[in-house]
């Protein structure tokens, strides 16, 4: 049975329910599809002449829907827009609702915009396979691809449990950074999506990315800012004005994540002109609060336009394989702008640099589930940050991306770690 306080959440607000529920379309399809509603009950609240009649009805029958009952309405109530009525039942989520229908809005006034029409993808065109993990690291492995992608509901970070651990982060041992702060940081992300007037294409599906982020970077206890749709100019600006937030002076870390179309070490803004991925390191190298703190930058760009089959005997050469990605709903990260991006190594201490991809290459995006880097990332470090350290979960970000293929095509992609850290980083999570 529903717990009686949940009860009394809907008891209480049954006049606003009854006055404004929007009943059909996506909240009944909701509710039927995660069976809160069978077909029998789904028949007898159509069959009600007005929308009050099919509120009152849902009224009565989800109180009696055993435990997860409540859960399943907020959630239909959020699918279905109604986040007003949400919040009447958890007021305590509004604001993270709020973070998240913004970003949601964001991508589809992209596509009203643009009149671009993406077409549901099907597992053949779009949705990668994971290959047989290796041995060196079974706990928490995904079982297949699904489990790192469909990331969006289940992204919680465990408490450090190992004493072995818990003494890293309070004994002053000099190979371990300092990361004990609340918050331990800002987290910046810079989602570029639209990129009209230019020759690249919109990179539908990035919003996924941002929410995945938001999600784990909070669990991590960072302050998340979010910057949309830059050009160029206007990421050098904003990166700059970060530079000189003052709350670094009290941070452990900083974490930079900036998702776009890229080229050999760049990132595009929004109006097709490129940004060096160096020169925005040399922008928090020389940040005098940042000094000896770990900088971290997470890099969803294609570094250009190979594509990669794995090592397969006899596979066709580039120019057939770009003719080929047409027939398919799968997104690379790269287009072709008036830039040529520099190959520069960074060589500034305390930063590293997670990039979706190796040089010269293209990435993925699943335009109905985000990214494979930003997916495989967020799943990894959900999964180990109270036991790893930075660089043992990244290597299996690697894994998982080496891992994955295409099932049309079996296109492979790889991403890479570049450092420059002095000593090892851990998130300590849920630990002060």
């Amino acid at each position: 049975m529903m717990q009686r306080e949940d009860k009394d959440k809907i008891r209480r607000n049954r006049v606003e329910f009854t006055n404004d529920l929007e009943v059909d379309g996506v909240f009944l399809d909701h509710l039927h599809a995660v069976g809160m509603l069978n077909d029998a009950m789904l028949e007898n609240i159509t069959c009600c002449k007005t929308r009050r009649e099919k509120a009152s009805k849902i009224l009565d029958i989800i109180p009696r829907r055993g435990p997860d009952a409540f859960g399943h309405l907020y959630d239909a109530l959020v699918e279905s827009d109604q986040g007003f009525l949400a919040d009447l039942l958890r007021p305590e989520n509004e604001n993270k609702r709020k973070r998240e229908d913004a970003i949601r809005v964001q991508s589809a006034r992209s596509r009203q915009r643009y009149g671009r029409q993406i077409s549901q993808p099907s597992d053949e065109q779009q949705n990668p396979v994971l290959q047989p993990a290796g041995s060196y690291d079974m706990v928490d492995e995904p079982k297949n691809w699904d489990d790192v992608m469909n990331t969006l509901g289940d992204i919680q970070v465990q408490s450090v449990q190992d004493d072995n651990i818990r003494r890293l982060a309070f004994e002053n041992l000099g190979h371990v950074y300092s990361n004990l702060t609340s918050p331990r940081g800002r987290a910046v992300i810079i989602n570029n999506q639209s990129f009209r007037g230019t020759k690249l294409t919109d990179r539908f599906g990035s919003h996924l990315d941002v929410i995945k982020l938001d999600r784990l970077f909070r669990e991590l206890n960072y302050e998340v800012v979010i910057h949309a749709d830059l050009k160029a100019q206007e990421i050098v600006f904003k990166l700059q004005e970060e530079s000189n937030n003052p709350m670094h002076r009290t941070s452990s870390s900083f974490i930079l994540t900036i998702l776009s179309h890229g080229r050999k070490g760049t990132v595009f803004g929004t109006d097709g002109d490129p940004v060096e991925i160096d020169k925005v390191q040399k922008i928090f190298s020389e940040c005098e609060s940042l000094l000896d703190k770990p900088k971290l930058f997470f890099i969803q760009a294609c570094q250009g336009e190979g594509t990669d089959q794995g090592k397969i005997a006899g596979a066709g050469d580039t120019t057939e394989i770009e003719e080929k990605l047409k027939q398919f709903n799968l997104q690379p990260d790269s287009e072709t702008a008036d830039a040529t991006g520099l190959d520069k190594t960074p060589s500034m201490s305390d930063i590293l640099t997670a990039t979706a991809t190796v040089p010269d290459m293209v990435s993925w995006r699943n335009t109905e589930a985000g990214t494979w880097f930003i997916s495989a990332l967020v799943y990894s470090i959900s999964k180990n940050a109270h036991r790893d350290e930075l660089q043992q979960i990244l290597t299996k970000v690697n894994n998982y991306v080496a891992k994955a293929e295409t099932t049309k095509g079996k296109w492979k992609q790889i991403s890479q770690v570049t450092h420059t850290l002095r000593k090892s980083f851990y998130f300590f999570p849920r630990m002060s």
